[in-house]
């Protein structure tokens, strides 16, 4: 008896457990912007608060809520962190604008206002050793209320560039010199920052942009993965963002109406908290849930094609990629890559050998140490005009 006691109660402490890692934690009130927001600059810090759960040892670090922009060029508030070394310096320290790749569309998927803030942040301990501030977008919409623009350029791009701007403010001689860096999602935005930057915040010096694994060719990505589930998973969260970012972009028009409520939940579910998806069953492909074709349907074809990071780069920028990527195939990079080659840009293309898709860890020692040559001013190591990167 007692046996079985023992035993339905290690059954229910397991599935708490499991409900508890499946459940993303809900934005405290700090999320919540002002209502109106002040009117104030881009990149003005609107509320602050210390962080001191998981610091990298040696660190300060502080969540922010800044005044942003939105796609339409309305103001907006957006969340993110900045985690610099304790230490003062004398002279600016440099800065690396980090941008994260794809952990869901709602405000609860964020990561900034759980116990590890940085847990979407790769070596984040070497870059504070390294002397960096490091600030990290939440992108609109994480956190704050909202659907979050899902790979929506500019709004990306006016996230980064106004974190950048409010890491400023705070009390740790962030200096106006800065590279942006990001991950598949955060690389199309790393994209979109770089030839963005100049026009937006002029003020601001740039000095060079990294992307791992970018989402560098929308169209490619999808064309790509129509016939895979996890492919599945990520269109329908950027479809589901889109029909809220674009007016005239609706969602009954191509979802198969008897795979609509499947098709939100995958959409809905956090990416941050993976063990979400054990609890939806089976997962769709696109193939399954779409009526259309996306590239040959309005608005979506235009919309895909609006936010394809297209413009020149003017600074020095590296791409690196796991050849094993089976989520955004390396040869997108490499198409986009031999393009931006032929235009004159300045790229270095690494290949990773038999690394997949989320490459930030190994990658992220070798990078950091390529944006502290670009600080430095050291020449850059361009692989234009050949047909291999590092271990490629």
């Amino acid at each position: 008896m007692l046996g079985c006691i023992a035993a339905i109660v290690a059954i229910a402490i397991s599935y708490w457990r499991f409900q508890i890692a499946a459940t993303p934690v809900p934005p405290p009130a700090f999320y919540t912007p002002p209502n109106p927001l002040p009117a104030v600059a881009p990149g003005k810090i609107l509320r602050q608060e210390p962080l001191l759960d998981s610091l990298p040892e040696g660190a300060v670090a502080w969540r922010i809520m800044y005044r942003s922009t939105g796609k339409n060029g309305e103001p907006i508030a957006v969340t993110g962190v900045v985690v610099a070394p304790k230490e003062p310096s004398k002279s600016p320290r440099p800065l690396i604008a980090w941008a994260h790749g794809t952990i869901g569309v709602l405000p609860e998927c964020g990561v900034s206002h759980t116990q590890d803030p940085y847990k979407q942040t790769p070596v984040v301990d070497l870059m504070v050793r390294q002397g960096f501030v490091v600030v990290a977008t939440d992108y609109p919409g994480l956190g704050t209320p909202g659907v979050h623009p899902y790979l929506v350029g500019n709004v990306s791009a006016y996230s980064i560039l106004d974190s950048v701007r409010a890491a400023r403010q705070l009390d740790v001689n962030a200096g106006d010199r800065f590279v942006v860096w990001g991950a598949s999602q955060g690389g199309q935005a790393a994209l979109w920052t770089a030839q963005s930057a100049a026009a937006y915040a002029p003020e601001l010096k740039l000095v060079a942009a990294a992307a791992s694994a970018p989402a560098i060719n929308l169209a490619g990505i999808i064309k790509a993965k129509t016939d895979d589930k996890g492919g599945g998973v990520f269109i329908s969260e950027a479809l589901y963002a889109w029909s809220h970012a674009y007016p005239n972009a609706n969602l009954d028009a191509i979802i198969q109406p008897e795979k609509r409520d499947q098709f939100d939940r995958m959409a809905r579910t956090c990416v941050s908290t993976p063990l979400a998806f054990l609890t939806l069953g089976e997962l769709l492909k696109p193939s399954e849930y779409l009526k259309v074709d996306l590239l040959k349907t309005e608005p979506w074809r235009t919309i895909i094609d609006t936010n394809t990071p297209r413009g020149r780069i003017a600074v020095p920028l590296l791409v690196t990629h796991g050849t094993a990527d089976t989520l955004i195939p390396i040869e997108l990079s490499e198409a986009d890559v031999a393009r931006r080659c032929a235009a004159g840009e300045n790229v270095q293309f690494v290949r990773l050998p038999g690394v997949g898709h989320d490459a930030r860890n190994e990658s992220g020692i070798f990078t950091v140490g390529w944006i502290e040559d670009r600080f430095a001013g050291r020449p850059t190591r361009s692989t234009c005009g050949t047909n291999s990167g590092k271990g490629g």
